[in-house]
């Protein structure tokens, strides 16, 4: 008999695992979920936040600027820069990462990254207030300059000027997070970029 209630128990016993198996992939699967889809980004945010005000930082320093300067002869405009910017830097897609406009001119290589930092250094060097932008969720970065008081964009990769609305309405980029930093610094300037068709 006891043979018996033994064997008719392990069915029972073994939903019991089974349930808490289940029950411990579930609650595992969900604390995943948390910190994949909330607390990493949030994470990642404050450090890529963290390092691009590290990185303006090191373009407002006064040597930084005067050492950039030095390298013209007259003052240039904001087209004039991204020009020389141009005839100065390739565009590659494979690259070591620069984050100083003096290593990026010595490379002479880069991707939006090189050519929007090295762009906001130089005008900065050239007296104009800059500011570096980045698509704080994707993969790219473009500038900001104040003419005539206001902000605007300039994309020194693309060599384009004033057209916020690219990104989302040629790229079919879908712009989440986008911040402008400027020295010790940052603002959200998603609404700014986001396409709004008519």
């Amino acid at each position: 008999m006891t043979e018996k209630r033994d064997s008719a128990m392990l069915p029972s016993m073994n939903r019991k695992k089974i349930f808490l198996i289940v029950l411990v992939i579930v609650l595992a699967t969900s604390v995943a979920l948390v910190f994949f889809s909330i607390i990493l980004p949030r994470i990642n945010l404050e450090h890529r936040t963290n390092h691009y005000l590290n990185v303006m930082e090191n373009l407002n320093r006064t040597e930084t600027k005067n050492g950039l300067r030095a390298l013209f002869d007259r003052d240039y405009n904001y087209t004039e820069l991204l020009a020389w910017e141009h005839e100065r830097l390739v565009f590659v897609e494979r690259r070591k990462i620069h984050e100083d406009p003096f290593e990026i001119l010595e490379y002479g290589k880069g991707k939006c990254g090189e050519f929007s930092i090295l762009y906001v250094a130089l005008c900065l060097a050239h007296g104009y207030q800059a500011r570096l932008v980045v698509d704080m969720f994707g993969d790219h970065a473009w500038t900001e300059i104040k003419l005539q008081g206001n902000w605007t964009h300039i994309d020194p990769t693309e060599r384009k000027i004033n057209d916020p609305y690219m990104y989302e309405r040629d790229w079919d980029k879908d712009l989440k997070l986008v911040y402008a930093f400027e020295d010790g610094q940052f603002e959200d300037v998603t609404s700014n970029y986001k396409w709004k068709p008519t």
